[in-house]
């Protein structure tokens, strides 16, 4: 039986030191970060955090999701945070995930460009399917990527290790919990489509009660062992 998630241990020197460049993007001025950044919501209306947060991130909506089936379209309804990769609109992007920049939002933006591209170089992908900013009380509801079948190398900073990350295990039906730590952490996963074997889709969630980051890349499906090799890349010193 294949592992779902792969740990793995960041050592990367080059790698570390872009994501420190991203996280101190924002983090090294939070009173303007929160000013200027448009925060994402729920279809334009942002949700109470504290209120609406244990439904989303909750059993209830976890099994609403997956008794949907293929009605899922592989999104979260709900991410209250910030996006720091600009998401342009298209017929499968939900409302709730456009924004219209302001400038100040625009040189964010251009920023995100060029560590994007950093990043990219170093992993060899040219694929960042999220770069969101999670503040104390933000989270990402269930969903399970089924719009989006690939290799995912997933990273995540934290300011202080208070929130976690947990999804469904397709072999077992077994909730698994992953807490963060301080600082930085990477996992990998194969996030499957509904044309997949069920056992590749994986429902998942992220929430937290700490400043949180989030960056990730995918790899295409037929590509895992570019995906392997950047695992390795990732492990060295």
């Amino acid at each position: 039986m294949k592992d779902v998630m792969k740990s793995i241990n960041l050592k990367d020197a080059d790698v570390l030191a872009v994501l420190d460049k991203f996280k101190n993007l924002w983090y090294n001025d939070l009173e303007n970060f929160q000013k200027y950044m448009a925060r994402v919501g729920h279809n334009g209306n942002e949700p109470t955090i504290f209120e609406d947060r244990n439904y989303w991130v909750g059993d209830k909506h976890k099994n609403e999701i997956i008794n949907m089936g293929r009605a899922h379209n592989g999104f979260p309804e709900v991410l209250v945070g910030y996006t720091l990769k600009p998401i342009r609109p298209d017929e499968k992007t939900p409302p709730q995930f456009v924004l219209r920049p302001n400038d100040i939002q625009t040189e964010y933006y251009r920023q995100y460009t060029k560590l994007n591209a950093e990043l990219q170089s170093l992993l060899g992908t040219n694929m960042n399917a999220l770069c969101a900013v999670y503040p104390p009380g933000g989270y990402i509801s269930w969903h399970n990527n089924a719009n989006a079948a690939a290799y995912n190398i997933i990273m995540t900073w934290s300011e202080n290790g208070n929130g976690y990350w947990k999804h469904v295990d397709p072999n077992t039906g077994e909730d698994v919990l992953v807490k963060d730590v301080p600082g930085w952490q990477a996992k990998s996963f194969y996030f499957g489509g509904y044309e997949d074997n069920r056992n590749d889709l994986v429902y998942h969630m992220a929430s937290t009660d700490c400043w949180r980051m989030t960056i990730s890349y995918v790899f295409d499906r037929h590509h895992e062992q570019y995906c392997e090799d950047t695992i390795a890349m990732l492990e060295n010193d």
